[in-house]
């Protein structure tokens, strides 16, 4: 007896079985659970880091309130007019906040259709500059039409838009392996139990459910490794051995990554000969994540000149000659063209910077003309906050969603005497040199960086000052952005400079009305340049190559330790030049202790047999992670379900068993499986016994078609004995088994007379 009274209103029978209205609730479950995934993802991966969480869960609340309340008031085609409509004003907004023109239908379809592209080969939200205005467009259309769906019970259709949602983050890099796996979970699991409600329980399609599921597994694995906008990276990282500042902060076009401990490398990457010393900027990055920083908007071919400052400047000329590949292009801020016969292709970004297209190779060779700033510091004070349009509508002033309010009181009283954004830049720039001690050996914080650096921790390398200073002259509302590169380098001689791994450095760029963008050294000079000399001297005693030019292999490291004062702050009347930043050390400057090359960890020969023999014992053994086993055992499932699914398994089953009786039983167990045997030969020649066909019947009508061989009719007798009587001899159970042997070495059964067998 059951207390059902129609079709999905029962929960539970009076037996205690589970009934259709607990699969629909479970089923409705997985549908929360693939649309969690998705909104999971643009929270963690956007939102939280532009802004706008609140607005987004209030988005995709207010679809679900929606899609449940018209469940059964709106037609299916109405709700899809509506999903679209709700995804065009979200998109809308997200066109006009980019600056498209909406009235142009066009152009807006082309944005539009081009950001989709874009994005579906790679290239990560974060890196759009509108990224918290298109995740607002994205979510409700597939939010509203999956739940609809789901709620009219159309289980397979309804993870159709929560699944191409997920599907398309997952092709943009920005949805991980355990977020698409707990996706598709879900949507497995919204079809399996929506089916078991509508069979009232029959799971009799389990394999093809798991068979599904492994498949989604392999592509969210496949599509992950789609190449898109990310491609590249300098070639020197090396990742077997220790991680580097080099491989750290330039090992993608559109990221620069923050890590814990880091090396040195002693290994020449490049020489310059210049006018003047410089920082030789590698890239620009304008968005904080809370552990890396992105650089968004776009890239256009590098057409012969660049955006000069507003300001005044002095030209410099530089030549870079590559001892190395590399994966950037340094040369001193400002470009403003670049020519040689080594670059082929590149590329500018919105921020000015000039990236190339293809890793450059060693001896290849480039000139470059850079805009110089140098105001005065009186003019920095007077510049004022009269930002222009691109500065005001920039990123440059962004601080991710969850930023402290302790960050920003602590910063508030740092700048507490500061007039003007100038000053708040001198003022942080001296707190961080002052409180904080120059180290390698860091262990990176968990939680936002610049937060820990400021707040918890005593000690870091340019990457913590840089982003420390950065975020907290946009917690005081100044445009500043994060830049890498690498310092001055050795200078060996009067406009010549040689540029190590060692040399690889982040610093900070602040923009001031009039003038552009003005370079701030927020790192204490300290022990920076005792670590850089050590690991050259290190180098050099231990015959390392490539780490001196012919210049420089004779140039005694103390020469430039006299020419390195210790300063302890800014320089008072100016902190736009390297030199003058506060960067009190000339040519040799804070960033070589910071920055780190691949090969500058421990020696080989130096590192005692017994560690390296242990290291290298403990790199057998298997390392799976809980991931890797889940993956693997997906796959393993819907193989096992594609062979049952196919009827493989099946076929090979009774292929062995056909040619192997197998152990012996009694006589007349062995005669029915001596019978079994020979049916499945019977039913690969001619056809299978339907189900209400006796035996006698069954071989009856195969002889009227063809005369059947007597061995065939002999094992029927034998197994109708068997199975009627249980009156039957080994000896002819034996010749039974004997005469099945015999049909099946001859692969098929003889008709007519057996003289031929």
């Amino acid at each position: 007896m059951s207390s059902r009274s129609k079709r999905g209103v029962t929960s539970v029978d009076l037996d205690g079985t589970v009934g259709p209205r607990a699969f629909r609730i479970v089923a409705l479950g997985g549908i929360g659970i693939l649309t969690a995934s998705y909104v999971r993802v643009l929270h963690q991966d956007v939102t939280s880091v532009v802004g706008g969480t609140e607005t987004l869960f209030a988005v995709v609340a207010a679809m679900l309130v929606a899609a449940t309340v018209l469940a059964y008031t709106i037609r299916p085609r109405t709700a899809i007019l509506a999903a679209t409509v709700a995804a065009a004003v979200g998109f809308s907004y997200y066109l006009n906040a980019a600056g498209v023109e909406l009235g142009v239908a066009i152009s807006a379809w082309d944005a539009l259709l081009s950001d989709a592209i874009t994005l579906a080969t790679g290239l990560p939200i974060l890196r759009m500059v509108e990224a918290g205005t298109w995740a607002l467009g994205f979510a409700p259309g597939p939010v509203f039409l999956s739940w609809y769906l789901a709620m009219r019970e159309r289980y397979v259709w309804s993870v159709v838009p929560g699944g191409f949602a997920l599907l398309f983050l997952v092709l943009t890099g920005n949805a991980g392996i355990t977020v698409t796996m707990l996706g598709t979970l879900g949507a497995i699991t919204a079809v399996a139990f929506g089916e078991l409600a509508h069979r009232d329980g029959s799971i009799a399609q389990a394999d093809i459910l798991a068979i599904i599921f492994a498949l989604m597994i392999a592509l969210s694995l496949s599509v992950t490794v789609i190449p898109g906008g990310d491609n590249g990276g300098p070639v020197f990282i090396d990742s077997d051995g220790p991680q580097t500042l080099e491989g750290t902060i330039d090992s993608s076009p559109g990221h620069s990554g923050i890590g814990g401990q880091v090396d040195l490398s002693p290994e020449v990457r490049f020489t310059a000969e210049s006018e003047r010393a410089s920082y030789w900027r590698t890239g620009v990055y304008d968005r904080f994540t809370g552990d890396e920083w992105v650089r968004t908007g776009e890239t256009s071919e590098y057409d012969g000149s660049l955006e000069s400052p507003p300001g005044d400047y002095e030209t410099v000329e530089q030549e870079i000659d590559l001892e190395t590949e590399i994966g950037t292009m340094p040369m001193a801020a400002h470009p403003l063209s670049v020519e040689g016969s080594g670059i082929g292709v590149a590329e500018v970004t919105d921020h000015g910077q000039i990236h190339p297209v293809e890793t450059l190779l060693e001896r290849d060779e480039y000139t470059v003309e850079s805009a110089v700033l140098d105001p005065e510091p009186n003019e920095l004070r007077t510049a004022g906050r009269n930002y222009p349009d691109e500065i005001q509508a920039s990123e440059y002033r962004q601080t991710p969603e969850d930023t402290s309010s302790e960050f920003e009181d602590e910063t508030a009283d740092i700048v507490e005497h500061a007039d003007n954004p100038y000053e708040k830049a001198v003022a942080i720039e001296s707190h961080l040199r002052s409180s904080k001690d120059y180290s390698l050996d860091v262990e990176k914080p968990s939680g936002n960086v610049a937060e820990d650096f400021l707040l918890e921790m005593d000690e870091g390398y340019c990457v913590y000052f840089a982003t420390a200073m950065t975020q907290m002259l946009r917690s005081e509302d100044v445009p500043a952005r994060y830049v890498t590169g690498y310092a001055e380098g050795q200078q060996v001689d009067d406009d010549e400079w040689v540029v190590r791994g060692l040399d690889a450095h982040a610093w900070v760029e602040v923009y001031f009305p009039g003038h552009g963008w003005v370079e701030f050294e927020p790192t204490p000079p300290g022990d920076r340049q005792d670590a850089h000399d050590d690991v050259l001297q290190d180098a050099r005693d231990e015959g390392q190559s490539g780490i001196d030019t012919e210049q420089s292999e004779d140039i005694p490291l103390e020469e430039e330790e006299e020419e390195d004062p210790d300063g302890d702050g800014p320089d008072e009347n100016g902190t736009e030049d390297p030199d003058e930043n506060g960067s009190e050390d000339g040519t040799e400057s804070e960033e070589r202790n910071e920055s780190n090359g691949n090969e500058s960890g421990p020696d080989p020969d130096d590192s005692g047999g017994t560690d390296t023999e242990s290291e290298d014992e403990e790199s057998i053994l298997p390392s799976i992670s809980f991931e890797d086993a889940v993956i693997g055992l997906s796959l393993v499932v819907g193989l096992v379900a594609g062979i049952r699914r196919s009827g493989v398994g099946s076929h090979v089953s009774r292929t062995a068993h056909l040619y192997w009786h197998g152990s012996q039983d009694t006589p007349a167990a062995d005669a029915e499986r001596a019978y079994r045997r020979l049916e499945i030969l019977l039913e690969r020649t001619y056809r299978p016994r339907r189900e209400n066909e006796s035996v006698r019947e069954y071989l009856a009508t195969l002889s009227e078609t063809d005369e059947l061989d007597p061995r065939i009719d002999e094992v029927g007798k034998t197994y109708e004995l068997a199975k009627y009587s249980g009156d039957i001899s080994r000896e002819r159970t034996d010749e039974a088994i004997e005469l099945v042997d015999e049909l099946a070495r001859e692969r098929l059964p003889v008709i007519g007379n057996s003289t031929d067998a």
